[in-house]
């Protein structure tokens, strides 16, 4: 590792740092080397050098460096140290310097701080000190300095009605506005899959752009799906007259202001150089950076990018918050696992923004999904089929869960097929499908439903599902097809349409498959919960409308999860290149415990590989360079002398975490690789155990070698070997070695199964169904039961109960009238307080209305949709006028009203109200304010129930 005095590390490390970001040290037009803060002339651009004022008596401070604009004028300082010091350890230096040039000009300069390894870069007007992994080219430098001179610190928070229209995504949108004026540069907003993150994301981007806050904004998506989304529906449309691009690969253009890009995509260009050994990207390249599906993106390889990036930055996830990993909240920097900004899918159903499906979840499994097929199952002609292809029938025994696996049934695919047929919510028609999403296996169970659905519905002519894959060249024109066009009207997708497709009019999702991720489980839900009001089609509808969608679960999968905020969470599993690493530093600690000659030479063998793996790493990524100073002292012979550090324990803490960054990690040789690896620790320890179970999956890699490629047919003694069980009698570490050396490197060709899935051509049946209720806080049976009995009453009392014909009439009711109507409906038969605070039943106020609805003289299903719109448009109207807290506020009034229909004033001063703290309502609101929200649910409850 380098200990270089101030001189050095500036010669050796710092020169380089700037010559990356295009500052070249020799450049007097650029950067003044040692200027004395004291002597120089500053306005008229005199700038004086150490050689130049040493020696005088005037007063002299020297700042290491100074980095001029384009017309000379400063720009920024920056303050060495030498590499084993700590750089903030110069930041009241620094700060001297600033202040002196501030004194002349009138303007704060930008500070850096390093000691070659690290950078810590201090806006001292907007932020405090922070850490970063460069430094910001001239361009950049400049336009943050236009932004601090011209930006709107108080800025009026006024978002577009015209990009958001929802109540609660303008909320959304001033509350991590309102993050971003407080000083913060993180925040993450989660919201439910179908709820607008897109369009909250654009409202937030105009906002600060036109604040002047951000100029460059990059848009990163983990999806090409996502990527056109953003740009389509959302640059496009929102910003037709500024310079955008969609950055493909080597096509970034500087001179735009909107970017998007896939993930993939930019961390193949963000570390490029031009042949002059510049990065083309800075790490002040951007202002504003969004990561779309953040929980995804910030992991592996691509933290580097966020890492790098010195921007604000705005995660975006439509995972549901109990399942976001801590690790991604502590990034964006969110307390307590507590998301900047949150709007639940329970709270969208709530809102009718978002379909509902918990009440309407089939479960069913066939007779062979659950009892698995054993010998006595077969007929005697499958039996002789199977004698044909050398399969042993008295042998045949699989489980359950191995179907589709190493084993299929036709009869299973088409029971399936069936009970969807039979059980599926209908368009408009009442004969075909709704819109419909099958998620199956594999590719080959996909097209085994599709042959189910060929068997069983001839009549549709090959139209009715279509298989979507992505080895389909035609996979984005049938996606088009399922969206725009009538058929097909069943989309059976591995994969591809597990997320970013959005076709609002899917009322049936069939989970043909277990799911095993419950971030991916939610994600395939959302296919189906955009609600009503996002369709266009309303013939491919139940009844012309949505209501809500279906789920079929043919795989136990919400037995699986259990669907509550308690379930199971899916852990990030660690790198397969980190677990490689760590297993050959648990030999080498094995090994070199040991004396024999024998084992010595293994330890070297070990020690061998685990440099190589270091010196593979790529020493230009950002994530690498954070640590370099860690991976210089690992590389160094000192490591394995120095009595006060164990190098084993150090290469684990320090540098095992970089080996997710190795580049060129082809998975399925790093997964023989593994095996093996771990096999040479089993026999290392004798674990005999773990030598049985290992051997099993080595040898079925082997086996998955085409032996029709030249460079596999070369190893065929080897394999060959291999493949006995003699081999594993006696197989020892050595042999090991000679399984990583030359069969190793021909694992990319290992095809994808060791055999074909054996078909059987059997009937099954379906042995099993449930319907799902999920989720607590439904309404208990007996509300339902209340409810119905309460309309079947008033229909029968309509043509003989005066009250009731005056409402039919629509005649004025006096309050007699109203006394008689409540004395007949809540008699003794009808529990009136277990439904009080049931949505299902009114109150007083809204008696009449829930009469006129129950009789079908009301316009509203309900008065919801016009409470709901009042509040919508009241806060379109007034969104700027209103914090974020504050428009919750009123949004938590709209839903008190909503489900009481009648809110006075001292309503405000009691829960749900007082979750706001004790500012809330006053002096949160004036009292103006309040009458006026009061006056509001007054008006409605007039003109909806009166």
């Amino acid at each position: 590792m380098s200990n270089l005095n101030e001189s050095q590390t500036r010669e050796q490390k710092i020169d380089v740092l700037l010559y990356e970001q295009g500052w070249n040290v020799t450049d007097r037009s650029k950067v003044v080397l040692e200027v004395d803060t004291k002597q120089s002339d500053f306005k008229k651009q005199d700038y004086k050098q150490i050689n130049e004022t040493l020696r005088n008596d005037a007063e002299s401070k020297y700042a290491d460096y100074l980095l001029l604009d384009g017309t000379g004028k400063p720009l920024a300082i920056i303050e060495a140290k030498r590499t084993a010091k700590d750089p903030r350890l110069g930041q009241k230096q620094a700060e001297e310097y600033a202040d002196d040039i501030k004194a002349q000009i009138g303007k704060d300069v930008f500070i850096f701080l390093s000691n070659g390894y690290k950078i810590w870069f201090w806006d001292r007007e907007r932020y405090g000190v922070r850490e970063i992994n460069g430094f910001y080219s001239q361009k950049d430098l400049e336009r943050s300095l236009y932004q601090r001179e011209n930006s709107k610190p108080g800025a009026e928070i006024d978002i577009d009605g015209s990009i958001v229209d929802r109540a609660k995504s303008i909320e959304i949108a001033t509350r991590i506005v309102e993050h971003i004026h407080k000083g913060h540069r993180k925040a993450l907003i989660v919201m439910a899959t179908g709820t607008g993150k897109t369009r909250v994301a654009m409202a937030i981007i105009d906002q600060l752009m036109r604040e002047g806050r951000v100029q460059k904004v990059l848009f990163l998506t983990d999806r090409i799906s996502l990527r056109k989304q953003a740009y389509d529906k959302g640059f496009m449309r929102f910003f037709k007259e500024e310079g955008k691009e969609v950055i493909l690969s080597g096509n970034y253009n500087p001179e735009k202001r909107l970017y998007v890009s896939t993930i993939q995509t930019f961390q193949e260009i963000y570390t490029q150089k031009d042949i002059s050994g510049r990065y083309i990207i800075s790490p002040g390249t951007f202002d504003l950076v969004f990561s779309d599906e953040a929980h995804r993106s910030i992991y592996s390889k691509w933290k580097g990018i966020f890492t790098y990036l010195d921007a604000i930055q705005i995660g975006l996830t439509a995972t549901p918050a109990d399942m976001v990993e801590r690790d991604t909240f502590r990034f964006f920097e969110c307390d307590d696992g507590i998301p900047t900004a949150l709007y639940s899918y329970e709270d969208a159903v709530r809102d009718g923004v978002l379909c509902d499906f918990r009440k309407n979840v089939s479960g069913a499994r066939t007779h062979f999904q659950i009892e698995g097929i054993k010998p006595k199952d077969l007929t005697e002609g499958e039996r002789e089929e199977l004698l044909k292809k050398g399969i042993d029938p008295d042998e045949f025994n699989f489980e359950g869960s191995e179907l589709e696996k190493k084993v299929a049934v036709k009869g299973t695919s088409e029971a399936i097929v069936r009970e969807f047929m039979d059980n599926c919510l209908t368009d408009q028609t009442g004969n075909l499908p709704a819109k419909t999403v099958f998620f199956a296996i594999s590719q080959t169970h996909a097209r085994r439903l599709s042959e189910a659905f060929e068997k069983l519905y001839p009549e549709y002519k090959g139209q009715l599902a279509r298989v979507i894959v992505s080895e389909d060249s035609r996979a984005q024109q049938l996606i088009k097809d399922f969206e725009a066009k009538s058929f097909p009207r069943i989309a059976i997708s591995v994969d591809m349409m597990d997320t970013g497709i959005d076709v609002p009019e899917v009322c049936n999702l069939v989970f043909a498959k277990p799911v095993f991720s419950k971030i991916k489980f939610w994600q395939m839900l959302g296919r189906g919960t955009r609600a009503d009001g996002a369709c266009e089609h309303r013939e491919w509808l139940p009844e012309g409308k949505k209501e809500y969608f279906k789920v079929f679960d043919f795989w136990n999968n919400f037995e699986y999860w259990n669907m509550n905020p308690e379930g199971v969470k899916n852990e990030s599993p660690e790198a397969i290149t980190n677990r490689i690493f760590l297993t050959q530093l648990k030999q080498l600690g094995e090994l070199m415990e040991r004396r024999d000659p024998v084992y010595v030479k293994a330890a070297e063998q070990v020690k061998a590989k685990i440099i190589a793996d270091i010196e593979s790493l790529p020493k230009d990524s950002v994530s690498v360079r954070e640590h370099l100073q860690e991976v210089e002292k690992a590389l160094s012979p000192k490591l394995w002398n120095n009595i006060a550090v164990d190098p084993i324990g150090f290469l684990q803490k320090k540098i095992m975490p970089l080996m997710k960054f190795k580049p060129d990690v082809n998975l399925k040789e790093a997964t023989f690789t593994l095996r093996c690896e771990k096999l040479a620790y089993a026999l290392l320890g004798n674990d005999r155990e773990e030598v049985d179970r290992l051997k099993i999956s080595i040898a079925e890699m082997v086996d998955r070698l085409p032996r029709t490629l030249d460079a596999v047919r070369a190893k065929e003694v080897l394999m060959d070997n291999v493949l006995s069980r003699s081999f594993w009698e006696t197989v020892s570490f050595e042999d090991v070695q000679v399984l990583l050396s030359d069969l190793a490197p021909l694992m990319p060709y290992m095809t994808k199964e060791p055999r074909e899935t054996i078909v059987i051509d059997m009937s099954d049946i379906i042995a099993e169904r449930k319907e799902w209720k999920l989720f607590k806080g439904t309404e208990p049976d007996y509300v339902q039961a209340y409810y119905l009995e309460v309309e079947a009453r008033i229909k029968e009392l309509a043509e003989t109960h005066p009250s009731i014909r005056k409402i039919k009439n629509n005649e004025l009711l006096t309050d007699y009238d109203l006394e008689q109507l409540e004395e007949t409906l809540f008699t003794s038969s009808f529990n009136h307080e277990n439904t009080q605070s049931s949505d299902l039943y009114p109150s007083e106020a809204s008696l009449v209305g829930f009469i006129r609805q129950v009789l079908g003289l009301s316009s509203s299903p309900f008065p919801d949709s016009l409470i709901k719109n009042a509040f919508q448009n009241y806060i379109k109207e007034n969104n700027k006028h209103y914090s974020a807290d504050q428009l919750n506020f009123i949004l938590t009034l709209q839903t008190v009203f909503l489900r009481k229909k009648h809110v006075e004033y001292s309503t405000l001063w009691k829960p749900p109200f007082t979750n706001f703290g004790t500012i809330a309502p006053f002096p949160m609101f004036s009292q103006e304010e309040l009458t006026s929200f009061v006056n509001i649910c007054t008006g409605l409850e007039k003109e909806i129930f009166e």
